[in-house]
């Protein structure tokens, strides 16, 4: 096959593009930054020593930067809330915490704190109440990107890397997804818009939570920082087409007579937006490694780093691992010795990457001692809807990593995490400063071909669902995630042995979220028992155990030190006391909490602070269609 070059060696560049400028200092981020921070704990759990592991065996300590409204508190399984230190006096009375992990995981809770409070300090004394695995400040991260002005008429990169090469066994799949974690993504750029990822379970714009994940309208990806389904770039300012950079170097589309072509020509780009202006929170990004995950990306691109090692985000990024999910981070810009976090950690599914120049030496800024490295100088791609720029930096560097695994995966697409993590270390160049080289997507697609795929094995998140029944109600949904062990798109169906148990769909391909219902009528007070087999193509199933509970069970469970459900029928709290509210039906994602004050929380869950004194009202939904009130009195 013949492949023409892109751009002209001459002067007349067809492209429209506008120059990059260095940015200007930034008080945030330019400013001297205070000494290495690292999370204090009450006690070392196997978890997180192992952690703590990966972040001590490499890597280059770097000055962490913290958010100061809010630190973040691990609690251990079954354990309540911190209790309210502060001022009670204003305020709403009940002060609700956001859990940013799964809802599989132990409680990672969003703790406010007063104006003025220094987060390390109050993250220090979190750590020694009883039932927290551990607390750290909100970590922020930069991108990586350091601007220049235009050195190159083309694209050199996908020659260096011998992207043509590859081409010619596959120029990509839309059935692999990229999640683009950054800051946001030009979706109607035209050399974007076709390869926008899509969530085929969420139906558009209709103000529902189609597919039960928490999200609501979620079509392209959602925007973690300021919590709305539409993840393009900020509104104004200069630099904020760095995720459409990236987004444009892993898949701008090919073959179609408009602009650059990215090292996929066909691919999906998940957008998670999760850096703002002022730079990244750890806790936002680890949301968004979470729903990367969750929904299907094979890929996620870190082009940001050097925020302080937190275990909130290598906990995500391990999460992510065991499933199939390959992390790609930037090496970082700093000359430094070795990596920056979170490209430093030592996990099976990381790549760092550091960025070469033409003369394919490391440059100058790439910090040392990544694993592989790629083009990172001089790299055209897209950035406002219709235009295009040139950008230095291990940003740069790599999405043309994330971009050969998508290819990888494209042509093999069984093929296990540390199948295709392995093709593509084997077959880097080496060059110094780099410990496995430069890659070459020729060779990588070479490496991986004859090494065969994985079982693809379903696996559930949970492996039971339980539901309780008062007469007359019907409880809400509850979803089970269903996947196939290294990723990828896997046909499966699902069969329930029981009438009572319903399924909204009994077909279809991994991952999908699968939304499980159970009717009550014309059945028994008691305990009922069922199971849901999902099967493969193969035949193979994997069981989904449900019970529904008929009767007059009590609605809430009630967790906390001062805190209680007396036989008034009334929540009695101590002022300051952290409470954990659960509705017994699970683990149904639309449970609705309205507070006092008109504040609304979602999710099965509600974790607060009772603050102020008096008696209030909590009006929760646990079943379809009704509405209870629960009478607190804070004492």
């Amino acid at each position: 096959m013949h492949y023409e070059r892109i751009l002209p060696a001459g002067s007349g560049d067809p492209l429209r593009y506008t120059d990059a400028r260095f940015e200007p200092t930034d008080p945030l981020f330019d400013a001297e930054e205070p000494a290495p921070v690292r999370p204090w704990r009450r006690k070392r759990s196997a978890v997180a020593a192992a952690l703590a592991a990966t972040v001590a065996c490499g890597g280059v300590d770097r000055p962490g930067i913290h958010a100061t409204d809010s630190i973040l508190v691990q609690l251990e399984a079954g354990a309540a809330p911190p209790a309210h230190a502060g001022d009670d006096s204003e305020g709403p009375p009940i002060v609700a915490l956001q859990s940013v992990a799964p809802q599989e995981e132990a409680p990672l809770l969003r703790v406010p704190l007063q104006p003025g409070t220094d987060p390390i300090a109050a993250a220090e004394e979190a750590s020694r109440r009883s039932g927290v695995a551990f607390a750290e400040p909100v970590y922020m991260y930069q991108t990586s990107k350091t601007p220049n002005d235009p050195r190159y008429k083309d694209l050199w990169g996908l020659a260096a890397i011998d992207a043509p090469g590859a081409w010619a066994r596959m120029t990509g799949d839309r059935a692999v997804a990229v999640a683009i974690v950054d800051d946001g993504v030009a979706l109607d750029h035209p050399d974007l818009k076709a390869n926008i990822w899509v969530n085929k379970q969420e139906l558009a714009g209709n103000g529902v939570d189609d597919d039960l994940d928490g999200f609501v309208d979620d079509v392209h990806g959602w925007d973690f920082v300021d919590n709305d389904p539409d993840p393009s770039p900020a509104a104004t300012g200069a630099e904020r087409w760095h995720g459409s950079h990236v987004s444009g170097t892993i898949g701008a589309t090919g073959d179609n007579r408009v602009g650059v072509t990215g090292v996929n020509w066909k691919v999906s780009l998940m957008a998670l937006r999760a850096i703002g202006p002022q730079g990244g929170r750890s806790d936002d990004l680890a949301r968004a490694i979470d729903f990367a995950a969750d929904h299907g990306a094979r890929i996620i691109n870190a082009s940001w780093g050097g925020g302080g090692a937190s275990q909130v985000l290598s906990k995500a990024i391990e999460r992510a691992g065991k499933k199939g999910v390959l992390f790609v981070a930037a090496a970082g810009n700093d000359a430094a010795a070795k990596p920056d976090y979170p490209a430093s950690l030592k996990l099976d599914n990381v790549l760092s990457v550091g960025a070469i120049q033409p003369d394919g030496k490391l440059a100058p800024f790439s910090d040392r001692g990544s694993l592989v490295a790629a083009p990172g100088v001089g790299i055209l791609s897209t950035t406002a809807p219709g235009q295009y720029e040139r950008y230095d930096g291990t940003s740069m560097a790599s999405p043309h990593v994330a971009g050969v695994a998508a290819l990888l995966w494209a042509a093999h697409p069984n093929a296990s995490l540390d199948q295709v993590r392995k093709a593509i270390l084997s077959s880097a160049v080496p060059i110094a400063g780099v410990e496995h080289g430069r890659v070459d997507a020729a060779r990588a697609v070479a490496a991986l071909d004859g090494t065969g795929g994985g079982t693809g094995a379903l696996k559930l998140s949970r492996e039971a669902l339980s539901f309780t029944a008062k007469a007359g109600r019907i409880p809400r949904a509850q979803t089970v995630s269903v996947r196939a062990e290294g990723g990828g798109a896997h046909k499966w169906t699902a069969q329930e042995d029981q009438k009572w148990i319903v399924l909204k769909q009994a077909k279809g391909e991994t991952p999908a979220r699968v939304s499980v219902r159970v009717d009550p009528a014309r059945l028994a007070a008691g305990k009922h028992e069922g199971r849901v087999t999902f099967k493969d193509e193969s035949g193979a199933g994997i069981p989904l155990a449900v019970t529904l509970q008929i009767g007059n069970a009590p609605a809430i469970a009630v967790l906390g030190e001062g805190c209680a459900l007396n036989q008034d029928g009334k929540l009695h709290a101590q002022a300051g006391a952290g409470c954990a509210l659960s509705a017994i039906d699970g683990e149904a994602a639309d449970v609705k909490w309205r507070l006092p004050g008109g504040a609304e929380v979602a999710g099965p869950r509600l974790y607060g602070q009772f603050v102020r004194r008096g008696e209030f009202q909590v009006l929760y939904s646990r079943d379809e269609g009704e509405v209870d009130a629960l009478q607190v009195v804070i004492e």
